[in-house]
């Protein structure tokens, strides 16, 4: 490395990058984020935040990087659900990862949703390892026939028609994922379902929803909570009302705090006194044995028999 010059600080391009990243979240308002930052503001770490709808881009520029670390770290477990990649990494790409390193299939159980996936996944690779783009679902005839059939009887609405739809493409895939949509005037009803049932969100148009249906599959891949606002719904059960009405994300962070939480300074500190009450016992032991830890058990026998009443005594 070469020297710098004294009261010159320029840093190299190699230095930059060590010291430099750009987290990037979705799921999780601005304002949150800008309020969880502000604690490595105050130490020395440079912050820029800038957000589009429910997408966040978090820029980070530290003096050392070790500095840089120690922030990445902390907004990692902090925001470890909406941080979804660092650098040029697409939310889209993100969510392939995410199935294919968890190893599940995604389907979809209606043509609305496959045009929302379609148009983001179909530039991503490996994409059709993890994703049938219609294939075995919505665009083969015969499942399309038969998701119809199973269907048609189903009462409750377009909403409570897609959320059967998807079950029903599960059972007959036999894939771990499926995704439904209905689209209204002025929003969209997503739907990603399991075996098991369903997250449902209603979102605006203008908050983009194919974005807000990635981050939703990406979650349920990795098996991580989903956004404020998204609502689990069993199979066969009525869709409450409010499910269908678009929110927007709270102002206040909902996740855990940056720095480790103190249950574990506390938990540290019992298991210390429980260490030194054990030492105190040993030494205890060693003083009233003369040494002879063997002979302990011999003489606290005989001393509880002491402690005891002899026969025939009166307790007074």
């Amino acid at each position: 490395m070469r020297p710098r010059a004294a009261g010159v600080k320029h840093l190299t391009h190699e230095e930059k990058t060590q010291t430099a990243c750009v987290l990037r979240l979705f799921g999780m308002s601005a304002a949150a984020v800008r309020q969880a930052a502000q604690a490595f503001a105050a130490e020395g770490t440079a912050v820029r935040c800038r957000s589009r709808g429910a997408e966040t881009l978090l820029a980070l520029q530290a003096e050392t990087p070790a500095q840089l670390e120690r922030a990445r770290k902390a907004l990692q477990r902090q925001f470890a659900a909406q941080l979804y990649g660092e650098g040029e990494t697409t939310l889209a790409a993100a969510t392939v990862q995410a199935l294919e390193a968890h190893k599940k299939l995604l389907v979809c159980a209606d043509a609305a949703a496959g045009a929302l996936l379609e148009t983001r996944l179909e530039t991503v690779a490996v994409a059709e390892k993890v994703f049938d783009f219609g294939a075995m679902s919505y665009a083969d005839e015969k499942i399309r026939a038969k998701l119809d059939a199973k269907t048609r009887r189903v009462k409750g609405g377009p909403a409570a028609m897609a959320l059967a739809r998807v079950q029903a493409v599960l059972r007959l895939v036999g894939t771990d994922l499926a995704a439904g949509c209905v689209e209204r005037a002025e929003d969209t009803v997503l739907f990603v379902g399991s075996r098991r049932g369903c997250w449902v969100r209603t979102v605006a148009d203008t908050d983009t929803p194919a974005l807000w249906l990635l981050d939703m599959l990406r979650r349920a891949a990795c098996g991580l909570p989903q956004a404020a606002g998204t609502s689990w719904q069993k199979y066969g059960q009525p869709i409450p009302p409010e499910f269908l009405i678009a929110h927007g994300l709270p102002d206040v962070s909902e996740a855990a705090p940056a720095k480790p939480p103190r249950k574990r300074h506390l938990l540290r500190r019992l298991l210390l006194l429980l260490l030194l009450l054990v030492l105190a016992g040993a030494a205890a032991a060693w003083y009233y044995t003369g040494g002879d830890l063997a002979a302990l058990p011999q003489k606290l026998q005989s001393l509880g028999a002491d402690s005891l009443p002899h026969s025939g005594a009166k307790l007074i």
